[in-house]
Formats: structure tokens, sequence, C-alpha cells
């Protein structure tokens, strides 16, 4: 899909006309970045489609010639809810770097654990099973 998305821009910056481009080329490069700065943060995990719609919006807007001004309030929405997403990023990194240490770690004292005490309690668990075992 983000790359449906990123094929749209492209296509839209390309075929755009040339007052067209004059006129609104700093709102496409603005989406531009932005659109790869929600790449980015859409790598480590999060979800960032709201925003990848509002920025499709605004270029449509542009596209059309339409409303200039609201495509500019929502590209700046957007550029406003990237620290928000960016911290959340590195919220969910951390969170998932503490899930793979403490498993690993887990692993770890299980097998220490295992390896210690697993052949005494294999040996008493034999034991009491076979105590009432008659050799005749």
């Amino acid at each position: 899909m983000r790359f449906i998305i990123l094929a749209l821009l492209l296509i839209s910056a390309a075929f755009s006309t040339v007052s067209f481009a004059a006129s609104n080329s700093h709102l496409i490069t603005q989406i531009q970045e932005l659109y790869l700065q929600l790449e980015k943060i859409s790598e480590s995990g999060v979800n960032v489609n709201p925003q990848i719609q509002e920025l499709n919006e605004a270029l449509q807007l542009l596209q059309n010639c339409s409303n200039p001004k609201e495509a500019e309030n929502l590209i700046q929405q957007v550029n406003s809810s990237i620290p928000q997403l960016k911290s959340e990023a590195s919220t969910l990194c951390l969170e998932h770097q503490i899930v793979k240490y403490s498993t690993i770690t887990a692993l770890i004292v299980l097998g220490f654990l295992t390896y210690y005490f697993g052949p005494r309690f294999l040996w008493k668990a034999w034991i009491k099973m076979r105590s009432r075992w008659v050799v005749k």
C-alpha cells in the first residue's frame, strides 16, 4: 500500500502543470518529506495510516486546485502529529527490546535450572514410582 501511495505521489508530481507546480511546489515537497518521515516511523511498527490518508487528501486537493489552504492545514496537522508518533515508535522499540532480552534471559535461567535440578527430580521420581517393586 505504501508503494502505491508513493507511486501516486511521484506520478502526481510528474504530471502537474507548470503553474500548478510553481504555486504549490513547496506544499508537494512538504508532502513528500512528511511521507518519508512517516515511512521511517512505520518501519518500527507504529500505525501511520490516518496521517497517510490526510496527506493523500491534501494531495488530491492540490491536484484539483480546489482548496490549497485546506491542503496546507492537513499538511500542518500531519506535521504536528509526527513528534508524538516518533515517541510512540521509540516506546514500541523499547518494549520489543525488553521482551526480547527477557525471553533470552528466561531461557538461559531455565536451562541452568534444568541442568542442575533435572537429574535430581528424575531420579527421585523414578525411585518413588518403583519403590513398591519387589525383587524375587
